[in-house]
């Protein structure tokens, strides 16, 4: 069976891993979205999803040290590795103390936010070719979406780091939902790139230019640093 999902948040990927286990489904495969599953008897495995330090590797000691603890790998993509281990043998845990967590967490968030500036410099990239160009605008508003995603997995990992330091005895604040500011700069971005072929050139650079400010501003709320 093939399932199509595609997750920004690991803690839900492997809430959903283990509820198609729980089912009688196991996870044998992933690409671009899809994943294989295999039938098995329900409940049999425990999965895990890691954050590894090599992009669609792993080294020979992570993974010597994985079979020490009896898990195997089932799939890496990009930096995610995807585990499971028997239920059998007890609950399945990569991160034991609140520390590590915070530091796993935030080899996430850094990745997160390195993955977002590059589609933002992608994004204004093709801004600036559908102004001077032939580009069609159409291609820079699909972007709209993969940025909006990846904001919110800035704050979502964020918050996530931030409950754990609760959990010390740390105060911190949280932020509930993304800025404002990223949805009505991508919405002035959207009507500077329909109406630039009937409206004053003086316009349609400066909604642009204001659509680029608040997106920004956008960007830096959903993701700025405790």
């Amino acid at each position: 069976m093939i399932k199509f999902r595609f997750y920004f948040d690991k803690d839900e990927e492997t809430a959903w891993l283990n509820k198609m286990s729980a089912d009688g489904w196991a996870m044998t495969g992933f690409f671009a979205g899809f994943f294989n599953f295999e039938k098995c008897d329900k409940g049999k495995w425990n999965y895990q999803v890691d954050f590894g330090d090599r992009a669609f590797a792993v080294s020979d000691e992570y993974r010597e040290l994985m079979e020490d603890t009896g898990a195997e790998i089932v799939q890496t993509w990009g930096y995610w590795i995807i585990l499971r281990r028997l239920a059998s043998l007890g609950k399945f845990e990569l991160y034991t103390d609140i520390d590590s967590c915070i530091e796993h967490y935030k080899k996430i968030l850094r990745m997160f936010k390195a993955v977002t500036i590059f589609e933002l410099v992608l994004f204004f990239y093709l801004i600036f070719a559908t102004i001077y160009g032939n580009l069609n605008g159409l291609i820079v508003i699909l972007f709209f979406p993969i940025i909006i995603a990846l904001s919110c997995a800035c704050l979502n990992t964020k918050n996530v780091i931030n409950g754990l330091y609760e959990k010390k005895g740390i105060s911190v604040s949280r932020r509930k939902n993304i800025s404002v500011f990223l949805p009505i700069g991508m919405l002035l971005l959207s009507v500077s790139l329909i109406t630039k072929d009937y409206v004053p050139h003086i316009i349609t650079l400066i909604l642009q230019i204001a659509s680029i400010v608040l997106e920004l501003l956008g960007i830096l709320r959903c993701s700025d640093k405790r």
